[in-house]
């Protein structure tokens, strides 16, 4: 049977209003009718990446690339997909492709930048970033990506202007306020870093990385109640957290939470037993709440560990 001219197109109306169910129905029966419709084959890969299902995604993206070998958004897709899947080498491939295919895409130009600038080459990186810019000067990804290269650099005035630039184009980047925040940190700068991390703890409250980072923060300014909330809010996503159970430690015994302190670093000891900072945190903890014994046998084992 063969699929009613207006099949695709209806599909894609449905997906472009949030029908993605019925959509996604529609577009395989397009694609059983007509297998080298290339544009619903795209679009399936479309609803499949946007529930998390890469390697269903991957499957529908390879079909629309054998049937258009040189789309740069089908390649540059597919690449994408490869990256989420962690396929650093596959999803180099079709960046390249794409490149190939289109030198002045801006943005199969960032993903190879990004894709370059994990396997260590900064230079082509930069390249193919600074390429990019030259297309679309307003592109935040690839103004991010920069200032992480000039981060890896340690030219960091360079990266920070680039993490500015990013944010006063897409100021709700959680990514880019969390890095110019780290960034801030790495310079001595706890105090300025706050407002960034805060900003994308509340872009992302979620994420417990952004919690644990602002809660490193705040411990360095000393805002240790400030910063065990941070990283309480960080350990109720994130539990098997080794650094947030420390960093939990940390603030509970500088308010004198003596419990709190105990539990935290018997958490971290036992995520990482062979841990010598843990044992030493938590014998000290232990001293300052009256129980010398136990504190000296995690003295002792922290030694032992030390020494190896």
């Amino acid at each position: 049977m063969v699929a009613p001219a207006n099949s695709f197109s209806t599909a894609l109306k449905l997906y472009q209003s949030g029908q993605f169910v019925e959509a996604q129905r529609r577009l395989v029966d397009v694609v059983n009718s007509d297998p080298q419709q290339a544009e619903a084959w795209h679009l399936l890969g479309v609803i499949e990446f946007q529930k998390s299902n890469f390697e269903a995604a991957v499957k529908h993206f390879h079909r629309a690339v054998q049937i258009e070998e040189r789309s740069v958004k089908y390649l540059t897709n597919l690449g994408s997909t490869w990256h989420a899947l962690g396929d650093v080498a596959q999803a180099t491939d079709y960046f390249e492709r794409a490149v190939a295919a289109d030198p002045h895409c801006a943005e199969s130009q960032t993903y190879l930048g990004i894709m370059r600038l994990q396997q260590g080459d900064l230079d082509a990186a930069e390249t193919c970033l600074q390429t990019a810019l030259l297309d679309a000067p307003q592109s935040w990804q690839a103004r991010l990506n920069l200032g992480n290269l000039f981060r890896e650099r340690r030219e960091f005035d360079q990266s920070a202007a680039q993490y500015e630039l990013a944010l006063s184009i897409e100021p709700d980047s959680a990514e880019a306020l969390l890095n110019l925040g780290e960034l801030c940190m790495e310079q001595g700068r706890s105090a300025d870093a706050i407002p960034h991390l805060r900003r994308a703890a509340e872009l992302r409250p979620r994420v417990a990385a952004i919690q644990f980072r602002l809660a490193d923060g705040l411990r360095d300014i000393g805002d240790h109640a400030a910063a065990a909330l941070a990283s309480q809010r960080g350990l109720s996503f994130q539990a098997s957290s080794f650094d947030g159970w420390i960093g939990l430690g940390v603030s509970s015994a500088a308010l004198g939470n003596w419990s709190e302190a105990i539990s935290s670093f018997r958490n971290a000891v036992s995520l990482q037993p062979s841990s010598a900072e843990a044992h030493t945190h938590l014998a000290e903890v232990l001293r300052q709440s009256g129980n010398s014994e136990e504190a000296a046998r995690h003295v002792a084992v922290a030694k032992v560990l030390e020494m190896r």
